[in-house]
């Protein structure tokens, strides 16, 4: 069984304008508790600085120069984890509620106070103290351990990066190097194969266009990985669906591809950076288009108010090939692809980052031969909707 903590060990000071009530205090409790005493405002706030480990302060109300309640006020600025009480024989509300709002007291103890009551409470004072030291070391072990693991985290996924990065570039760079290999022997032939030279040059260019998209798509990931802040405006997401339709119906027409858009005419607008999301969006439709050899696209605005907060929802689907199970656990990984040599397999996790910047979620299902639905959910308002989660979580 574990013991409570050693009182002593928690110094209590009593500040009372009366010497002769300080001195019966500090005799009755001395042996138990290590005792300060002060015989005005001033003289407490010295000892205060003196002794920052004072764990509980008691003090009368009415003294000359300086009141308890002013003075447990100060107190609280210069030792904010002590334990500041009241020693009154007056109980007028209006003083109390002023003892609390200024001087945040743990309690008031009313004159003629009982010597065994006065203990008690000192005792409860020391325990709330310890309580209160014990959470906030707590607090701090688990901020700092969440830091490491965000650190462990970073380095990890850093080196997925630089692994998946040193792969991808590596298989280009090996067309291109046998290229130049090849190059001056073959220059030196007397008749140059001109369609064997035509087919590695392309070869050659389109891998290096490859390895340059490739970067890009990184750079443009680590930008976005360094904003904390978005440029946020109240956007139409209907209205930017319809955008993106317009951009990329070409492309889709060029394999019969329909869209079909089931906007709600009554969707809120929402505070978006609308490049970002216009991203996002670019990136979803254009990967339908390339998974759908023929069909449609259907895109979908919605949005629910209740429960609060009021969640707006976006949904493409398409009647493409569809995805496995073991390749739809893999979709956000970097890198990873199912577009053999087209993709770079950087697109989802760069819509996925963008997404949980807006506070939103996005979640893919998708059945072989039948096609894929993706489906994001935002909050009107990312700023807003993270502060309630942080007042949620603070007032546990």
């Amino acid at each position: 069984m574990q013991s409570g903590p050693d009182h002593k060990e928690y110094p209590v000071l009593f500040v009372d304008d009366e010497e002769m009530a300080l001195l019966s205090l500090a005799e009755l409790y001395e042996r138990e508790f290590t005792v300060y005493t002060a015989k005005s405002g001033r003289e407490a706030i010295e000892i205060l600085q003196a002794h920052p480990e004072i764990a509980v302060i008691i003090s009368d109300q009415r003294m000359p120069g300086m009141t308890g309640v002013e003075v447990l006020a100060e107190a609280r600025k210069i030792c904010p984890d002590a334990v500041r009480m009241l020693l009154t024989a007056y109980t007028e509300m209006e003083m109390v509620i002023e003892a609390i709002n200024k001087g945040n007291i743990y309690r008031y103890i009313s004159k003629p106070y009982d010597v065994a009551e006065l203990r008690c409470a000192m005792l409860q004072g020391v325990e709330h103290h310890c309580l209160v030291k014990e959470r906030d070391r707590l607090y701090a072990e688990k901020i700092e351990t969440l830091k490491r693991v965000a650190r462990t985290n970073r380095l990890t996924a850093i080196g997925t990066l630089a692994a998946g990065m040193a792969h991808e570039i590596n298989n280009p760079m090996v067309a291109i190097y046998t290229f130049l290999q090849m190059l001056p022997q073959k220059l030196q032939e007397s008749r140059l194969d001109k369609e064997y030279f035509d087919h590695f040059y392309q070869l050659s260019i389109r891998e290096a266009e490859r390895i340059q998209t490739l970067i890009r798509k990184l750079l443009d990931f680590s930008k976005g990985a360094d904003q904390d802040t978005l440029s946020l405006k109240e956007e139409s997401l209907n209205l930017l669906l319809q955008e993106v339709v317009t951009l990329l119906k070409h492309e889709a027409g060029k394999k019969g591809i329909e869209f079909d858009l089931q906007l709600a005419p009554d969707l809120p607008p929402i505070k978006i950076d609308q490049e970002k999301i216009k991203q996002v969006f670019l990136n979803l439709i254009l990967n339908a288009i390339q998974a759908t050899a023929t069909g449609k696209i259907t895109l979908m605005t919605s949005y629910q108010a209740d429960p609060s907060p009021t969640l707006v929802k976006v949904v493409v689907a398409d009647t493409g090939a569809g995805i496995s199970e073991e390749n739809l656990e893999k979709l956000f990984n970097p890198f990873f692809t199912t577009k053999e040599a087209e993709g770079t397999g950087l697109g989802l996790m760069i819509c996925h980052h963008i997404v949980d910047q807006h506070r939103g979620n996005i979640d893919v299902t998708s059945q072989i031969g039948k096609g894929t639905k993706v489906t994001l959910q935002m909050p009107l308002d990312p700023l807003q909707h993270e502060r309630r989660k942080t007042e949620r979580r603070d007032s546990r």
